[in-house]
């Protein structure tokens, strides 16, 4: 009985670890970028029934009243979003399917030397290029000041009774 026991403990001890066989889904680029092209679908068929809209609007535009130019700015500037959003998306799925290839690739050196996974210096440069690519590209020197907290204080009221 012994015997069993001792058998049954050294097994258990020395069970084998085998690898993942679909590592991408601990991937939180994986994931962020999977989350993002789900978003980004859903984005272009909100624009599609935007552009049914625009598209009725244009058909019942009552002609030469002036609108019929709106009308049609609005149509042409949905149909440019449209191909906007349709590239990104397919963008986005590329990324995807790349990153998929990577991270089995990246998990699979990983688990042969012993070294965690995923590594966390990976996601941290990921989220900061992400934060900076979606950061504006604009400068407002007021808009900079007031997250300052610069020029918001009162001016001092001037003293009672004088000059």
């Amino acid at each position: 009985m012994r015997i069993i026991c001792l058998i049954i403990l050294s097994l258990s001890l020395v069970a084998c670890n085998k690898p993942d066989p679909n590592p991408e889904l601990k991937d939180p680029i994986f994931n962020d970028l999977q989350a993002s092209a789900a978003e980004a679908g859903q984005l272009l068929e909100a624009e599609k029934k935007n552009l049914e809209g625009f598209e009725k609007e244009l058909s019942d535009v009552v002609p030469q009243t002036g609108q019929i130019k709106y009308a049609q700015k609005r149509v042409r500037e949905s149909k440019e979003r449209i191909v906007r959003l349709e590239q990104e998306k397919q963008y986005l799925e590329l990324k995807v399917d790349a990153r998929k290839r990577e991270a089995k690739k990246s998990y699979s050196k990983a688990f042969k030397k012993g070294d965690p996974w995923p590594n966390p210096q990976e996601w941290d440069s990921y989220q900061t290029e992400k934060r900076l690519r979606s950061a504006k590209r604009t400068w407002d020197a007021k808009e900079r000041m007031k997250e300052a907290g610069l020029g918001q204080e009162k001016t001092p009221e001037p003293a009672a009774g004088g000059h």
